[in-house]
Order: structure tokens, then sequence, then C-alpha cells
């Protein structure tokens, strides 16, 4: 599961706005996806991420992203350029796929409290330029 908290939006903290999908290449996902099934065009970007966190210690690493509406939920097809993250653990334990299920989160800090309180543990984190993210 994946929290974001976008400090432009509110919400009713249980609303699914993505499905993120692990790739081995956006480009080609994007392409498939839009040809086959009518969704995109996708946005294309690697994105400047800001204090990361892999496993509750520094991170550093890079991804590429593909994002696409389908409705209203967001399509995040996730490539991993360099560095050791939840990605490339889930690569080799499990293969590419379906990767996370984002629900928004009006107070992240309250949201992840909540979670963890529940057993979970936010294993990733990060921000950009209005967001902040947490997979749990």
């Amino acid at each position: 599961m994946w929290m974001w908290s976008d400090l432009e939006k509110e919400s009713q903290g249980t609303e699914i706005i993505q499905v993120g999908i692990l790739v081995k290449d956006v480009e080609e996902t994007a392409r498939k996806l839009e040809k086959l099934i009518g969704i995109g065009p996708f946005q294309i970007f690697e994105p400047e991420y800001r204090d990361l966190t892999c496993n509750g210690k520094p991170g550093r690493f890079k991804i590429k992203v593909g994002l696409a509406r389908a409705g209203h939920v967001e399509i995040e097809l996730m490539q991993l350029l360099y560095g050791e993250t939840i990605y490339d653990r889930f690569a080799r334990q499990k293969g590419y796929g379906l990767h996370h299920l984002a629900i928004r989160a009006d107070n992240m800090e309250q949201g992840i409290r909540e979670m963890e309180s529940k057993g979970f543990k936010a294993i990733q984190s990060g921000n950009r330029l209005g967001v902040k993210w947490a997979y749990l």
C-alpha cells in the first residue's frame, strides 16, 4: 500500500487514487497500454525526489515514471534506474506487475501513525514539489 498527501487537495482519506505497476521499460509499457486498451497518453519523467528513505535509512535512488488517467484513477508505471529500493526487491521476489494501490491522506504523519497502529510499517518514503508519499 502507498499513501500520499497532495498538499493542494483534500479527501476523505480512503480514496484509492492510483494503481502502481512496476515495469522493466516505462516507454514500451506505456505504448502497449495506449495501443491495446486506450489508456494514455502517458506523461513520462524522472522525478526529483527529496528526503528519501528506504527501510528506515536515507535512500538514494532514481526511477522513471509514466502517469496517465484511467477514469478517476491514475495509472503509475515505475521503472527503477538505479539504487536499492523496495522496487528492485519486489522485482526479484515477485517479478514485475501490480505493485501498489495509493490512498490519499490529508495528514500524512497522522495517516502513517494510524497504519502503524494496525501493524503496518513505513518502508520507503520521500517527497517532491507538492507531494509527500510513503509505502507501508
